[in-house]
């Protein structure tokens, strides 16, 4: 348990667990890009320790490359507008596409990344989420891989922040 500014905080998911998966995640995608040169987006700043982990166990050729978005008000609460901060320097045109991402909620954040990229003309994008929020995802936009589905919680831990704090847990946490 984590208390922070009178929140409490309790472990929901490993470290060992997300290592695991992460190496399954991992497997699948050396088989599906096997033959291909990938461009991973890696959504800042959240999705920085998941692409650590992934990069790990990754044996196809890639490049990374940045983007990072705003969509939050304070702490907690998203403002459902996006924002974009730190556009992407690599030329996708007709390439293969993995985004990466911590956790996707409704989905809009996502979804507003999603477009921008498609506007590239990438050949293919497929997307990977560590949490995923099933009942709470709003777009059509196919979640191809996901780690651990979740119910509707705030996490930290494992990349993940709150009020720029804890990010660097090893486990991820829910505010209980």
């Amino acid at each position: 348990m984590i208390i922070y500014n009178k929140q409490k905080f309790k472990k929901i998911i490993s470290k060992r667990e997300i290592e695991n998966r992460i190496l399954k995640i991992s497997n699948l995608l050396n088989n599906y890009y096997v033959l291909d040169n990938l461009i991973i987006i890696c959504v800042l700043n959240g999705s920085v320790v998941v692409l650590s982990e992934l990069l790990k166990n990754l044996k196809c050729n890639y490049l990374v490359d940045y983007i990072e978005v705003s969509s939050y008000k304070g702490k907690t609460k998203s403002s459902g507008k996006v924002e974009l901060i730190q556009d992407i320097n690599i030329k996708i045109t007709n390439k293969k596409v993995l985004i990466i991402e911590d956790i996707v909620d409704t989905g809009t954040t996502l979804n507003f990344i999603y477009k921008k990229l498609l506007k590239m003309h990438p050949k293919d994008i497929k997307i990977f989420s560590l949490l995923y929020k099933k009942e709470k995802y709003k777009f059509e936009t196919k979640i191809d891989w996901f780690g651990f589905e979740i119910k509707d919680l705030f996490t930290i831990g494992y990349g993940m922040d709150y009020d720029l704090k804890f990010r660097g847990l090893n486990d991820i946490y829910a505010l209980s």
